[in-house]
């Protein structure tokens, strides 16, 4: 079978799509999903790529590259982050994705953008070496049990005996937990449903974050991002220098555990462990399992973190990245400690 890569039209290749992630994922594909990810990203519309069969025109398969804008050494910089590669099951072969995944890194060569960053799934890390992205570093998973019932349960078995030991445990795990002794510099809140107002314009404006490359997070990105994202409900814990920001925390409650999304506040500042130190209590007063975030390996909340007695988790992945050779930006992007990520900067 002959396939060929066209750049479609948002309008035009919206139902197959729609229908091409639909057969390629474990759960049940929202539209506004495509509307919400595709369309209104601030930064831009993404730019979509198909391949199908040159003989009957059918969608074997499709590609998004979304716009995200960056700071690389404190300049604007436009980036793609690859998004939704999606290959229907009867297609799957080398050749397919290879020719779908370069249409991007072509897009990169003739000056669309900047560079491009992509986090694949194991499978298709491949791919990306094939067509010459190169692997900045691995996304890893670090998570505090909150609660040891589950832990006692994978371990023997059974349903009481697990209750009762964690019954036991948990106070005694608590007692030697850093949060409790933590004394906050700054005042901390917990918001369900935060406004993404004007202070985080200052507070991105504002705040030395440690690295080179920085994905904007100013208000009108955040509100997008999570507050408007119709896939789940974003909370924050906002801590507060008086009328203004000094850092946040985003995090998702999900299946227990409160997943965080993004945390930002100056690299070599207090307001990071008050953060975690303010989300940790508050996981446990709503008796959540435990806490989980996932950033780039390198990011600086790693080593507050482990203080917190979070630990690293096997679970990773390969964040990728792509800057032309002749680019000014080629001795940055694809260097691990220029980047400050999180799972928050990934496609969604």
């Amino acid at each position: 079978m002959a396939f060929r890569v066209y750049q479609e039209g948002l309008d035009e290749g919206r139902d197959e799509a729609i229908a091409t992630l639909q057969a390629t994922r474990d759960r049940t594909i929202d539209p506004r999903h495509y509307d919400w990810l595709y369309r209104e990203n601030p930064d831009g519309e993404a730019v979509l790529w198909s391949i199908r069969k040159e003989e009957t025109g059918e969608m074997a398969g499709f590609t998004v590259a979304l716009p995200r804008r960056v700071l690389v050494d404190g300049r604007p910089r436009s980036c793609w982050n690859g998004a939704d590669f999606s290959i229907r099951p009867k297609f799957r072969t080398l050749g397919v994705a290879v020719k779908l995944r370069r249409a991007a890194k072509e897009g990169v060569d003739a000056g669309c953008v900047d560079f491009l960053y992509a986090n694949p799934n194991a499978k298709m890390q491949v791919i990306h070496e094939k067509v010459g992205h190169s692997p900045v570093g691995a996304m890893v998973r670090y998570a505090k049990p909150l609660r040891s019932e589950e832990y006692f349960r994978r371990r023997f078995g059974g349903r009481w005996l697990p209750a009762l030991a964690g019954k036991l445990a948990d106070p005694v795990l608590r007692l030697r937990c850093a949060e409790r002794r933590h004394r906050p510099t700054f005042s901390t809140c917990i918001v369900e449903s935060p406004d993404f107002d004007d202070r985080f314009d200052r507070l991105f404006e504002a705040v030395d974050c440690g690295r080179r490359v920085v994905g904007v997070r100013d208000s009108r990105y955040l509100e997008w991002r999570y507050a408007r994202n119709p896939l789940y409900q974003t909370q924050a814990v906002l801590a507060r220098d008086g009328d203004s920001l000094a850092g946040y925390a985003l995090f998702v409650l999900e299946d227990a555990v409160a997943h965080v999304k993004d945390v930002f506040s100056p690299a070599d500042g207090p307001a990071g462990r008050d953060l975690l130190a303010r989300l940790i209590r508050h996981a446990a007063k709503l008796r959540l399992a435990g806490i989980s975030l996932v950033v780039l390996e390198g990011h600086p909340i790693v080593d507050i973190l482990r203080d917190f007695g979070f630990t690293r988790r096997e679970d990773s992945s390969q964040m990728f990245a792509y800057v032309p050779a002749a680019s000014p930006l080629a001795g940055v992007v694809p260097e691990l400690q220029s980047w400050l990520f999180g799972v928050g900067d990934r496609d969604v």
